[in-house]
């Protein structure tokens, strides 16, 4: 590792890095300064910079374990003036550069046969005041919703992902959705940050807000990391709940579900929807998840809540903080139970526009069986409140009258854990399908996350109108176009 006194460690023994070999592509030790070839210094760092097998090979694929690349380097960064140095560096010698929060896309979009760099070194909570807080984009939103839950009064994140043990500056590439907390009465995670401290690719630490250089805080912010490394974020709370009362209401007629649905989108003291689905096997399931948060000693009006409800609710009760984080409870159980992250996960995850989400998930029902979903995996629905959404590049669709926009997720899990190639590829394809067929006939988009091959033409007609101002972002923050390769955004046909 090259630290602050520069070693590296292979196989058991100490061996002093001293710099890169350009022509050779390799990094040079001090044994071989004397004899090799020239060679350029690399850069004095706080953190470590890891070349040995084991550290490369544990970041060479992400949750879906469909894409495998193996990085040169593994930066794990003491400070924004490490992974500034080392962008310069790598900027100077033509080396790809990406960085990696907790890995969760599917389709190695985080991936790089360059240097990566692992933010979840940098971990700090750095304020957390009555209205904001300052941290570092490798924190935990599980770890910095508890900190503002034990505040003084309760403070929480106003959106949160039902999966909380991502990074910030991970789920603030991609836009964040409300998983858990948000979507009716907030917008996307993105819509809450206040400011930004970002490492551009040009190796140039900058802060940036809606009023300081808002073109670099526009496309980091949803960005997919095509423009800068989100290092620090000023990120807003609200006061907290104590308890979360969920009524879990089933269906197996669409039209009944989406009525429904519709009726709690708008019913008031309900605070978050979201709905699963199942395929079918003979008929589709719908489970709603309707949500009131309150404080003791008030409750919600149950009767008021579920009346006009097609379903009969079962109603669980809970502690805020509990509801919060039932999806890592699961996921923690899988870990433990079934090696859930060697899984293949071909994932699927989509916006679709309010006025289609009945018809769009009456068709995609006609093309799914048990195993397009799998027994690990999920099929989710979230719904946005469009008017809450105010930021430029998580590409919602194309307004259409309605005033709210879904996620639908076609979480996909293999059968058994272990290498599967054939049913990712089976997979792949099944997804440039519905994804052809959803932008065709419902007016649909990406939301990055998931399994969907992209050129670049298809990146293009993704962005649509805002492609030529982030074309130019890209070329004013990461002129070199070293930044984040995995997407293939701006890659050269």
């Amino acid at each position: 590792m090259i630290g602050r006194r520069q070693f590296l460690t292979t196989a058991g023994a100490a061996a002093v890095v001293v710099g890169f070999d350009p022509l050779g592509r390799t990094w040079v030790t001090e044994a071989e300064a004397a004899t090799g070839p020239s060679f350029a210094a690399a850069p004095r760092l706080d953190g470590e910079l890891a070349l040995d097998r084991g550290s490369c090979e544990a970041v060479t694929t992400d949750l879906g374990n469909i894409v495998h690349q193996r990085p040169c380097a593994v930066l794990r960064p003491g400070s924004a003036g490490d992974i500034a140095r080392m962008i310069r560096f790598c900027r100077a010698h033509r080396i790809e550069v990406a960085p990696r929060g907790q890995a969760h896309t599917t389709y190695g979009q985080g991936l790089t046969d360059g240097l990566l760099i692992e933010n979840r070194h940098l971990n700090r909570i750095h304020t957390l005041g009555p209205r904001t807080a300052e941290v570092d984009a490798g924190i935990h939103w599980m770890e910095l919703t508890k900190a503002a839950y034990e505040h003084a009064p309760r403070l929480t994140p106003p959106v949160l992902t039902g999966y909380t043990q991502l990074t910030v500056g991970g789920t603030l590439s991609v836009g964040g959705i409300g998983g858990m907390v948000g979507g009716l009465r907030t917008g996307l995670q993105v819509d809450h940050v206040r400011e930004l401290e970002v490492v551009t690719g040009t190796g140039a630490v900058e802060r940036c807000s809606r009023d300081r250089k808002p073109d670099l805080f526009e496309a980091v912010l949803g960005g997919l990391g095509q423009c800068g490394v989100i290092t620090k974020a000023v990120i807003d709370l609200v006061p907290a709940p104590e308890r979360a009362r969920t009524y879990l209401l089933r269906y197996t007629d669409n039209a009944v579900f989406f009525r429904d649905l519709r009726t709690l989108l708008d019913r008031p003291g309900i605070d978050h929807v979201y709905a699963e689905f199942t395929a079918p096997d003979p008929t589709p399931t719908y489970t709603l998840h309707a949500t009131a948060f309150y404080d003791r000693p008030g409750t919600p009006n149950d009767t008021a809540i579920v009346s006009g409800l097609s379903a009969a609710p079962e109603i669980n009760d809970t502690g805020y903080l509990d509801y919060v984080f039932t999806i890592d409870e699961a996921i923690d159980s899988l870990r433990e139970t079934v090696d859930w992250d060697s899984f293949v996960k071909p994932w699927f995850d989509v916006w679709i526009p309010g006025s289609a989400i009945e018809d769009y998930l009456a068709d995609v029902m006609t093309t799914l069986t048990p195993r397009d979903i799998g027994p690990y995996g999920a099929g989710l629905i979230y719904p946005q409140r469009r008017s809450h959404t105010s930021r430029t590049y998580p590409r919602l669709p194309a307004p259409d009258g309605s005033p709210w926009a879904y996620v639908v997720d076609i979480n996909t899990v293999a059968s058994t854990p272990g290498p599967d190639p054939a049913f990712a590829e089976e997979m792949l394809r099944r997804n440039e399908r519905l994804y052809t067929r959803m932008r065709e006939r419902h007016g649909g988009t990406l939301y990055p996350i998931g399994s969907v091959p992209f050129t670049p033409r298809d990146w293009r007609a993704h962005y649509g109108t805002t492609w030529p101002a982030l074309r130019a972002a890209k070329r004013r923050y990461d002129p070199a176009h070293i930044l984040t390769p995995g997407p293939g955004i701006f890659r050269q046909p």
